[in-house]
């Protein structure tokens, strides 16, 4: 459908391999067809483990591969698809199933919650190469499309400089190995009733280690009289880096922001992105840091739906810590 190249190892790792079981994988199938099975439908649901700042851990999965061939639109084979996809998650545990999406209107028609919209920030260090990358994401860009994306990274570019007037002074930065992410997160929030993803050694395995998107992920570390205060995760890849992840025990985070666009600028890329959301108040208060280290903010993203299978428990999306690890870091 999407006339691209998805490498059988590249489906073994996303959905057969990770760390917490199989994904539950539904297809539609045109029963008419003798000589080949035609498949016209996927759909399916990772399971993620996500973990509380208290400790408590719950079963959910994310949803992926959305696909309905155009041909047999208009038979409900959508809402079929996920009406066995919510049985099948419940058999297996899965207490809430989650994702991003464009398409709004038809996940609010089987039932999920539309909480909220992701949003993204960006500083450009070449708009030139910047505007060539943003604008390569999507052929279908008209000019004026590709004007106002030009005039973003030449905006982002000179509001960028401001990171040049943030030091680190008297703090102690390191790179460190990618692990223990749970204890710190835990150390950071355990005041408060937040929820990310489960990082365990296992996870942080599958989603950094072996992951095969050509990612290259560092962590890094600020330290103030030898206690660890913030945690941040960088991806650098070929054009592009990314902020992934930022845990804080301290409000100002954004010297340590500039110290890592620093870092990305060293690995000849034309500009370090983040995403982003501002439903509570530790995201807020990263939307903020972000500005000021330089970032430009820009209120624009896919949706984020959220549906419970389970009524027993009751976590609320505005509870959750989301940031670039919650997706698959395919793009």
């Amino acid at each position: 459908m999407y006339q691209i190249n998805r490498p059988i190892e590249n489906f073994k790792w996303e959905f057969l391999e990770g760390p917490f079981g199989k994904a539950i994988y539904v297809i539609a199938v045109e029963e008419t067809s003798i000589t080949t099975t035609k498949i016209v439908g996927i759909q399916c649901a990772i399971p993620i483990e996500l973990i509380s700042s208290k400790g408590k851990v719950v079963l959910t999965a994310k949803s992926e591969d959305t696909l309905v061939d155009p041909a047999y639109r208009g038979q409900k084979i959508f809402e079929r698809m996920y009406a066995l996809l919510f049985d099948e998650c419940r058999k297996a545990g899965v207490q809430y199933l989650w994702g991003f999406t464009p398409a709004q209107k038809a996940f609010e028609r089987i039932g999920f919650e539309i909480p909220f919209k992701a949003e993204q920030a960006l500083l450009v260090f070449n708009p030139l190469k910047a505007y060539h990358y943003l604008t390569g994401l999507n052929a279908q860009n008209t000019s004026v499309d590709k004007l106002k994306i030009l005039g973003l990274c030449m905006l982002s570019w000179i509001k960028g400089f401001k990171r040049h007037f943030i030091s680190l002074r008297n703090n102690d930065l390191r790179e460190a190995l990618i692990q223990k992410k749970n204890d710190f997160f835990q150390t950071c929030y355990g005041d408060h009733d937040y929820f990310t993803l489960n990082e365990t050694d296992e996870y942080m395995k599958w989603r950094i280690d072996q992951n095969p998107f050509q990612n290259s992920y560092s962590s890094f570390q600020l330290h103030k009289n030898e206690t660890l205060a913030i945690d941040a995760i960088l991806n650098v890849r070929e054009d592009v880096a990314y902020l992934e992840q930022i845990f804080s025990c301290q409000n100002e985070t954004a010297p340590i922001i500039a110290s890592l666009a620093a870092k990305a600028t060293k690995k000849n890329v034309s500009l370090i992105r983040a995403l982003c959301f501002s439903t509570n108040q530790e995201l807020v208060l990263q939307g903020d840091q972000l500005t000021k280290a330089g970032f430009t903010y820009l209120k624009r993203g896919s949706y984020f739906v959220w549906k419970s299978l389970n009524t027993s428990i009751h976590i609320s999306p505005n509870r959750l810590l989301l940031n670039r690890l919650f997706t698959q870091g395919n793009n």
